[in-house]
């Protein structure tokens, strides 16, 4: 029988450092970038200039394979800039993620359609200690004028999965209606641990969907592109913990324990999973 003091705040509030200390650089037992989708280069040599939603906001991204350059064109920040370090990641025909820090205090997770057009961004601030998550929605100039502008909000409800992200770290994903889910540790820093967070998440495609949290608890931005149909995630961790900014890309093997997606037809549900 697990003792229930092992499940009190102060537990959990270290367990979950554990699991940001392993996603800050340096040695750990736990590689929450084991099963990370391999990165892409094919935005390298590509200028997309996204125009929000309100058509009064332009920014401009030029790649390279190591760095992004944005600038801002239109808007109250016009004439901003900066050359940053960039990972991208295709988990679909021309649909992209990418992350990156603008700033030393923001992040940026794209979800970019380069079929379509649209483009989703879950922008983090750092904020007297906390983090502050907006949506911004947009359109890639260079594709064309007309199309989607961002992507349409997206219920997962009813869907569980399981993520694992290595051999020793696995969480699993329960999408109790549109508004929240409930995490579980199954392996790794936080096994035994779980919480019920809001989430929005965002249909890309049939079977591609994006979606955010933040935690109650843990001072964290949680950014994830799911692929159920090639049965992978990539996800950016966007944390303050111990006075430190955590900021990087995990991923993850994931597997459909059961949805009620209709989209989904030739995924596997599973009723039970097995080896945990």
């Amino acid at each position: 029988m697990t003792n229930d003091a092992t499940h009190d705040r102060a537990s959990f509030e270290q367990q979950g450092t554990e699991f940001l200390k392993a996603n800050l650089g340096g040695e750990s037992e736990y590689n929450y970038a084991a099963n990370r989708p391999p990165l892409s280069y094919a935005l390298a040599g590509r200028i997309l200039t996204t125009v929000l939603e309100d058509g009064a906001v332009r920014v401009r991204h030029r790649f390279t394979e190591q760095q992004v350059e944005w600038e801002m064109i239109t808007g109250p920040s016009a004439g901003d800039h900066d050359i940053r370090p960039y990972e991208a990641f295709e988990l679909a025909e021309n649909v992209f993620f990418v992350s990156f820090l603008a700033r030393d205090h923001e992040s940026i997770a794209m979800a970019v359609d380069l079929l379509s057009g649209a483009v989703t961004i879950i922008q983090g601030l750092i904020e007297d200690k906390d983090i502050v998550s907006r949506v911004l929605k947009g359109r890639v100039e260079e594709v064309g004028t007309s199309g989607p502008v961002g992507h349409p909000p997206f219920s997962l409800g009813g869907t569980r999965l399981l993520n694992e992200y290595a051999h020793n770290v696995a969480y699993e994903h329960i999408y109790l209606t549109g508004v929240y889910e409930t995490w579980l540790g199954v392996r790794g820093p936080q096994a035994g641990q779980a919480d019920t967070e809001e989430y929005r998440s965002f249909k890309i495609r049939d079977g591609v969907y994006l979606l955010y949290w933040n935690e109650k608890i843990l001072t964290t931005q949680m950014t994830f592109l799911f692929n159920f149909f090639q049965g992978q995630c990539v996800g950016q961790v966007f944390a303050l913990v111990e006075g430190q900014r955590v900021h990087n890309t995990i991923g993850a093997r994931t597997r459909l324990i059961h949805t009620k997606l209709s989209e989904l037809p030739d995924v596997l549900h599973l009723d039970v999973y097995s080896g945990v």
